[in-house]
């Protein structure tokens, strides 16, 4: 994941995917600002929700205005031709026992990536009504309750409040993942800004049924909020207090907080979200980027600074190789380019920008010295067919992860993405989802060298747990799901793979490898698989053929193993890629 320090602004990269309808019309009478947000536009949404231990939700329902889907089992949600704003879509995300989550960004004509981690529900203390109570947690924030609470409908409550406090600092590492809608906001004079956060409270308040609570009309609690250590020195003495306008997806500016020591003290009528931030101009830009060969980069880490140095925002490349967002106006930003690996392979300065202008960059176009991949391959359904409606996700290893990992859309069965990496070789790993089947191909592993590997078939089957996936020249996929063997025999490191179809019939698979100690390409193997006949190929017939391990599992672990190249049959030359998840037996 990220490793980002002060992910404040709404420099949204967006990336990917696939149902319709509704406009999320916002006017300047309704509090939401000045901000043009721009005609109703169609745009495609996918993305992956998870919670905050990194695991995938499931069964979260994600909308954007009326249209709605349930993430599947591995916290992956699509929507297509949905009706937003060209400056503004805002996705919500509920799921019982977490707090509400939601996005804003600024959606790009490509496939629009969102990514939400849900914070857990949960009870900080309980406290009593109709006496003084303070809920503190153990960075010092907390909270101050008079007593007085109300439910839902705006009658007095008496009896025990779960009370559940959640401080998220600016400094947090998931701040963009983490916090509601964007930093997008409206001040107490209905004029849009941009804020730069010094922290954020959630405060869920709840009933000794479960019923939902705030606080009684005509009273107010007190909130005190630590102030991050890095941002101590430069806090100002007092700070305009923002609340979460779940309806609007935007902040809105309630009351003010003093400075007190290490921490922003103030009082608050509601509860929700509350913000301590100061507020900026701002502008919308949209960034390009390319290698020297003008293919679009994904993944590509865009970092932009402000003048003071400690405030630095920060969003990914998608697919298209394009991100867009809000940006402060008004300053000479440093920007700065990172490869997959995080070294820095650009620096440039851009602004100042007009206050709420609509900028687009010259493409950038990387230097020869970066150097670039491209990873190419077919994503197919348990039946061999072309998956229509699927996504591809890649993260590198060791440390590869969602956020770091590149995202490639599948539409046609195939897929295809460019990023720049930080050697010639680097070993990745893959996960395939089938959309419209809820299917996945699992984690698949394999070394991928520059400039382009292609990986051949992959299939999605979750029900399934190993496969051998295989194609001849342009003709059908092959696939066997089960009778396949894997041993590995210590005195000779060989591996021997078997298969055949079901009910033992064609087609069958078998694959030699020879002297194999560790991952990489074999030098010494055999193969023999169902063409129209029964084909045996070795290295005396296939010079252009490679085999490579990509994983050696201990037993009951997985080999992974990528063919790709050509062979001669009958002096005919013919193309042939396999993929191959099998369980080591012994």
């Amino acid at each position: 994941m990220k490793n980002l320090k002060n992910l404040i602004w709404l420099l949204i990269l967006t990336v990917f995917v696939a149902c319709q309808n509704d406009d999320v019309h916002l006017s300047s009478t309704n509090g939401t600002g000045n901000f043009d947000q721009g005609n109703s536009v169609q745009r495609d949404f996918f993305g992956k929700i998870l919670d905050i231990n990194g695991n995938p939700v499931s069964g979260a329902n994600v909308r954007i205005g009326s249209t709605s889907v349930l993430t599947n089992t591995y916290g992956i949600f699509s929507l297509n031709n949905v009706t937003v704003k060209e400056r503004f879509a805002y996705i919500t995300v509920e799921k019982s026992g977490y707090i509400n989550g939601s996005r804003v960004l600024v959606p790009t004509t490509g496939k629009n990536r969102v990514d939400i981690m849900l914070i857990p529900d949960l009870t900080t203390a309980t406290i009593n009504s109709g006496v003084s109570s303070i809920v503190s947690l153990p960075n010092g924030t907390k909270v101050t309750f008079d007593g007085s609470f109300k439910d839902e409908n705006g009658n007095a409550y008496t009896g025990s409040v779960q009370v559940g406090l959640f401080h998220l600092e600016s400094s947090d590492t998931y701040l963009d993942e983490l916090m509601p809608g964007s930093l997008l906001a409206t001040n107490s004079n209905n004029n849009s800004n941009l804020l730069e956060t010094f922290g954020m409270l959630h405060v869920s308040l709840k009933g000794s049924s479960g019923q939902k609570l705030n606080i009684a009309n005509g009273h107010t609690a007190e909130i005190s909020m630590a102030i991050d250590a890095s941002q101590l020195a430069n806090s100002p003495n007092s700070i305009p207090l923002w609340s979460f306008d779940e309806t609007t997806g935007i902040w809105k500016e309630e009351g003010s907080a003093a400075k007190q020591g290490a921490a922003y003290v103030g009082n608050v009528s509601h509860f929700s979200w509350w913000n301590c931030d100061t507020p900026l101009d701002f502008c919308t830009l949209q960034v390009h980027v390319e290698n020297n060969s003008n293919v679009a980069l994904a993944n590509i880490k865009i970092e932009l600074t402000r003048p003071s140095g400690t405030d630095t925002r920060s969003g990914y490349t998608n697919s298209n190789g394009d991100t867009s967002g809000l940006i402060p106006a008004n300053e000479v930003l440093t920007m700065k380019l990172y490869d997959l690996c995080g070294n820095l392979i650009h620096t440039a300065s851009i602004g100042p920008f007009a206050s709420n202008s609509n900028n687009v960059l010259p493409t950038l176009t990387l230097s020869t010295s970066v150097q670039t991949l491209t990873i190419q391959g077919n994503l197919l359904n348990c039946a061999g067919a072309a998956v229509t409606d699927g996504i591809i996700e890649i993260a590198p290893i060791p440390n590869g992860n969602y956020y770091h990992g590149l995202s490639a859309l599948v539409t046609n069965g195939t897929f295809s993405v460019t990023t720049s990496i930080c050697s010639s070789s680097q070993q990745f790993r893959l996960v395939g989802y089938d959309i419209t089947n809820l299917q996945t191909t699992g984690n698949i592993t394999f070394t991928a060298t520059a400039p382009i590997t292609n990986i051949g078939n992959v299939t999605t089957c979750n029900a399934i747990t190993e496969f051998i996936s295989y194609q001849i020249d342009n003709g059908p996929i092959k696939n066997i799901f089960t009778n396949i063997s894997c041993n590995y025999q210590t005195t000779s490191n060989s591996i021997y793979i078997s298969a055949f179809g079901l009910n033992q019939q064609p087609p069958a698979f078998h694959l030699s490898m020879i002297n194999v100690t560790g991952t990489g390409i074999v030098a010494s193997y055999g193969m023999e698989f169902t063409n129209n006949a029964n084909t045996w190929i070795g290295n005396s017939n296939n010079p252009n053929t490679t085999v490579t391990v990509n994983a050696l599992g201990n037993v009951g672990q997985y080999v992974d193993v990528i063919v790709n190249g050509t062979y001669l049959e009958n002096s005919i030359s013919h193309t042939l890629q396999a993929t191959i998840h099998v369980i080591r037996d012994n």
